[in-house]
């Protein structure tokens, strides 16, 4: 992946959450980090001589004081690489020693609230950013007013992620249209995702807006949703499912039929259809990780056609040792083919 030594690929390193692949680029973003990364294919299966891109650079991001952008989620469609912070609202850890352990952070992180996309030219390189339109004197986004209003989803706002409380985590999308996937909340073992509809991206302004907002039921026994994944050619899409909170749990992989099919105008109003998908791959059981070796959660998700088949990639938060083995700093992810 880069360097060893270098501090910001060790952080990247412990903290993959999102992953796409296009063109012998390899992009990747981290959960602590205003930035995203692109990597140089090298052979095969191998990547590395690793960039940054600063959000901030493109309109996707402020400074320092606006905190981390906490990028959850990526996904390549044409010319665009789109990608969704978290959203979410944070309580320090037990061990926190730069504020009062297990109480809520003193200043909410503005850059987690970006859902936007960067356009890509011929080599698959930034040119311009867009970001759906926000309020630059509150945290939240076009997004998070529209999720405030929602009957069931609003409640769950004022609650941290990893709690039940909302947490984007996953994107895939098709032109106008973005599926986004939800950490959190779970409403009664049923996992949510929001089915989005943007305006001006054929515009050659810097803001977008949101044109259509709806939400679907997905049925996964009780899991929630930690990426999402556009099945090359179809209108299906893979959803990588695990645990809403921070416990260890089982992973698994769906796939969900003509999710990008149909376009409707949303739920009809007090009828809720939930929608069962077709379960594919168990990724990992539920024990949890030794203590300073690492705990392998499945957080980034991408699936390409390779010889006719499709192969699916897992990258994990908190690697285990073992997958950090090797020469330079180095991060192994699973590949999956398809059954």
């Amino acid at each position: 992946m880069g360097k060893a030594g270098d501090k910001k690929v060790k952080k990247l390193q412990q903290n993959l959450s999102a992953l796409a692949a296009r063109d012998r680029v390899l992009w990747l973003g981290g959960d602590e980090e205003r930035s995203l990364y692109w990597l140089k294919h090298l052979d095969e299966h191998r990547y590395g001589d690793l960039h940054r891109v600063k959000l901030k650079d493109f309109g996707l991001a402020g400074g320092k004081d606006d905190g981390e952008s906490d990028i959850e989620g990526l996904a390549l469609d044409g010319d665009r690489l789109w990608l969704i912070g978290s959203h979410s609202l944070r309580r320090r850890k037990h061990n926190d020693r730069k504020g009062h352990p297990l109480d809520m952070h003193d200043e909410q992180s503005r850059n987690a609230h970006v859902l936007g996309c960067l356009r890509l030219d011929g080599a698959g390189l930034p040119v311009s950013g867009q970001r759906l339109e926000f309020d630059a004197a509150s945290p939240g986004d076009a997004l998070t007013q529209k999720l405030a209003a929602d009957s069931r989803i609003g409640r769950f706002m004022k609650i941290p992620s990893k709690e039940n409380g909302l947490d984007i985590e996953g994107i895939a999308a098709r032109g106008e249209r973005l599926l986004v996937g939800l950490r959190g909340p779970v409403l009664r073992g049923i996992a949510l995702v929001l089915d989005l509809r943007l305006a001006g991206l054929d515009d050659d302004g810097p803001t977008l807006s949101l044109a259509g907002c709806h939400c679907r039921y997905l049925q996964l026994a009780g899991l929630a949703v930690r990426d999402l994944a556009v099945v090359p050619g179809s209108d299906d899409v893979l959803v990588l499912a695990g645990p809403s909170m921070t416990q260890a749990g089982p992973c698994y992989l769906y796939r969900w039929r003509n999710a990008l099919g149909t376009v409707n105008n949303g739920p009809v109003a007090g009828v809720i259809t939930l929608e069962e998908l077709e379960p594919l791959l168990w990724i990992r059981d539920g024990r949890p990780g030794r203590p300073d070796e690492g705990s392998d959660k499945p957080e980034g998700l991408e699936v390409q056609r390779h010889g006719g088949r499709l192969l699916v990639w897992v990258a994990y938060d908190d690697p285990t040792k073992t997958r950090r083995r090797g020469q330079g700093s180095r991060t192994r992810l699973d590949g999956f083919v398809l059954p």
